[in-house]
């Protein structure tokens, strides 16, 4: 993910540079608020100690880490990289450390929906510390996944004049196994185990008539099926990189990088559209962290 690039003004904005820093924009201005909001209305709700809407909670926060941020790399796009180098790895760390939150988030909310309504004797073995222990490890464990963005990333003076915050590789090979390491973490072990855990709880609620918990599975279901739509071109985008490089091919190589800013705006949407998906689903989450629902 190249996030920062830039453009000078003597120059012309290409058509992506331009569609990016427009979608950037409108995740700014509609997922802050929204985001926002979400965590009033969860800390509000959140006495009853349920578990889901305190992920929902975290993944609420790891989105607005995620969006805070984007004006400057807006700027960016627009012109060159102003803000110094200490600022360009800060920013760049926050946001890899929210968006490997957001993925263990989505992951996690995943598997404990599954163990809580259909092995509710085993989900209730972990008390309140051990769902405490659950979500600080989601933001450590994340915390160290995006460490290799301090290192990687450097402001540069390219031949072309501009300035860029991005990631600087020594050769070929290292950017193969940063791109392989973020689509292993961040797609080819989250996805499989989202995918597992949705078709076995669909498959035994859709056999129980008893079942009395509809509203908030689907409004899980919906948080985890928006997050694969919008996160899948970017690891789609990446795979044609690795490619690209192994195969030394200059061609899809030049298609896959005018695409990366394209690919790395949308998983900005993911985090400006959650809040609306809560919005819908809000008698659900009210009723499941005051404990009306059963499971």
């Amino acid at each position: 993910m190249q996030y920062g690039n830039s453009s000078n003004s003597s120059t012309p904005l290409s058509p992506e540079t331009l569609v990016a820093s427009s979608v950037l924009g409108l995740c700014f201005a509609l997922g802050v608020p929204g985001n926002i909001a979400v965590l009033v209305l969860l800390s509000g709700w959140l006495k009853g100690g349920s578990f889901t809407p305190r992920l929902m909670l975290s993944l609420a926060i790891s989105d607005l880490m995620t969006l805070l941020p984007l004006p400057l790399w807006i700027y960016a796009l627009l012109h060159d990289w102003v803000f110094g180098l200490g600022l360009c790895k800060f920013f760049s760390y926050v946001v890899y450390w929210s968006l490997y939150s957001s993925v263990l988030c989505v992951t996690l909310l995943s598997v404990q929906r599954y163990i809580q309504v259909l092995h509710p004797q085993k989900w209730a073995k972990i008390r309140a510390r051990g769902q405490n222990g659950l979500v600080s490890g989601i933001w450590i464990l994340s915390g160290v996944f995006a460490c290799y963005s301090l290192v990687q990333r450097h402001v540069k003076l390219e031949k072309d004049g501009r300035l860029y915050c991005r990631a600087h590789y020594q050769n070929n090979t290292e950017r193969v196994a940063t791109l392989l390491l973020e689509t292993i973490l961040m797609f080819v072990v989250p996805f499989p185990l989202l995918v597992y855990f949705y078709v076995r709880l669909h498959c035994s609620v859709s056999q129980s008539a008893f079942f009395n918990s509809h509203r908030m599975t689907r409004l899980v279901t919906r948080t985890v099926a928006t997050f694969f739509f919008f996160w899948v071109s970017l690891h789609i985008n990446n795979i044609m990189l690795i490619v690209a490089l192994l195969l030394k091919n200059d061609h899809l190589l030049r298609f896959a990088e005018a695409g990366d800013d394209i690919a790395g705006a949308l998983t900005f949407i993911n985090s400006c559209v959650n809040p609306f998906i809560y919005a819908f689903s809000a008698r659900a989450i009210r009723q499941r962290a005051t404990g009306t629902e059963s499971v």
